[in-house]
């Protein structure tokens, strides 16, 4: 049985769903009405569809010991077009948020506070796992130099914007969460680009400190980094989508069926390409982003309460699922038992492990996430750092 049949996809999500639905249910979840509630429904398609990547992808190295992405253009799509719509997300909000701002000068230490409380804790937390599952198929023996290992630490601990080293010279450093640390350094590196953009796209006055550590950190993260002009373009193609929304024609129902058939046509296109870097592919992924970004809910699906839950936990799914599934096969089902599982067999353990994956990320958002963002909006206003329009954002999203 070919073990890339889309109906295994299917499944995940349906099993994701079906959990999602009893949490909410369970803690009586209601998801605030926002802004860009479509924007808020999509979040939960791409992080499952991220985490039934690597599932494909790890099916690949169990049995032919390479590390690559699947040879299957819909599973290549759930990992890189997700990982593109979640930089055009990014783009899109900030941006409006930068535009949407009152007159006077941006405050940016409101806005980098709010992203490190928001980032950071929830990014630590996944790290310490990982560096803990390191040293314990390790069993415990300090393989490098004290010296060493806390260089390695320290890269590990800012997001592998430098680099993001093996760990105690552990062959399995980065395939424990999956590899994601590249896509959360390409993050920074657009958030720390706002002033420039700020002035360069937007014409707004800007603070001189800030625009002199974003031209720093450009030249530095261009300098230690092979910078891939197919991200920069996701993260363009979502730059301008705040300048339709602002000025859309307003006798034009970007959520009628025309459009919903555009973005599932559209989607249907993408399929024909075996990467999401192709130039066209981009264009019509870019094509698929704004018009959802507009307001078309994909015949309502994007309004589902599940699915704005899943994106409200996204980020800890995003961080987490890989380390999860180096759980459940490493050390639950080991090794060498998983490279013997049929197809069937792996599938069914990639089944068991999705509902972990949905309530585990949403603990880790209850418990770790939320609570730091809620602090960032009590201290921010104390400190009168908070002048930007509040409502540019969902106020779920925000921190």
């Amino acid at each position: 049985m070919d073990p890339l049949n889309p109906i295994f996809a299917i499944i995940v999500f349906l099993i994701a769903f079906a959990t999602a639905y009893l949490i909410t249910r369970k803690y009586n979840i209601v998801n605030i009405s926002s802004r860009y509630e479509t924007i808020d429904g999509i979040r939960g398609f791409l992080a499952l569809g991220v985490f039934i990547y690597h599932s494909a992808v790890w099916f690949q190295y169990l049995h032919f010991d390479t590390w690559d992405v699947p040879h299957s253009n819909l599973y290549i799509h759930l990992g890189q077009t997700s990982v593109s719509l979640f930089f055009m997300i990014t783009a899109f909000l900030f941006v409006s948020k930068i535009l949407n701002t009152n007159k006077g000068q941006i405050d940016w230490n409101a806005l980098y506070i709010s992203r490190v409380f928001r980032l950071v804790p929830m990014y630590l937390v996944s790290i310490f796992v990982l560096v803990l599952i390191v040293f314990v198929i390790g069993s415990w023996t300090l393989n490098v130099p004290l010296t060493e290992l806390a260089k390695e630490l320290i890269y590990w601990a800012t997001f592998g914007i430098v680099k993001h080293p093996t760990i105690n010279n552990s062959s399995y450093t980065n395939i424990i969460n999956a590899g994601i640390v590249w896509s959360l350094a390409y993050e920074w590196l657009f958030y720390l680009s706002l002033p420039i953009i700020s002035i360069v796209v937007l014409a707004k006055k800007t603070s001189l400190f800030y625009t002199l550590v974003s031209i720093l950190f450009i030249l530095g993260f261009c300098s230690v980094r092979t910078v891939n002009p197919h991200h920069i373009l996701s993260f363009a193609g979502g730059a301008v989508t705040p300048f339709l929304v602002k000025f859309k024609p307003k006798n034009v129902d970007f959520n009628s069926r025309f459009f919903s058939f555009m973005v599932v046509f559209s989607l249907m296109l993408i399929l024909y390409f075996n990467t999401a870097d192709n130039f066209i592919c981009k264009l019509l992924i870019i094509l698929v982003f704004n018009m959802i970004a507009l307001g078309n809910s994909v015949f309502g699906v994007l309004k589902s309460s599940i699915l704005k839950f899943l994106g409200e936990i996204c980020y800890s799914t995003y961080l987490v699922h890989g380390i999860i599934l180096f759980i459940a096969i490493y050390f639950l089902v080991h090794l060498n038992n998983a490279k013997n599982l049929s197809v069937l067999e792996f599938w069914a353990m990639i089944f068991v492990v999705t509902p972990f994956v949905v309530i585990v990320s949403f603990l880790l958002f209850r418990f770790i996430e939320k609570p730091y963002m809620d602090y960032s909006k009590r201290i921010l206003p104390k400190n009168g750092v908070s002048k930007t329009t509040s409502r540019a954002l969902p106020t779920h999203q925000e921190a």
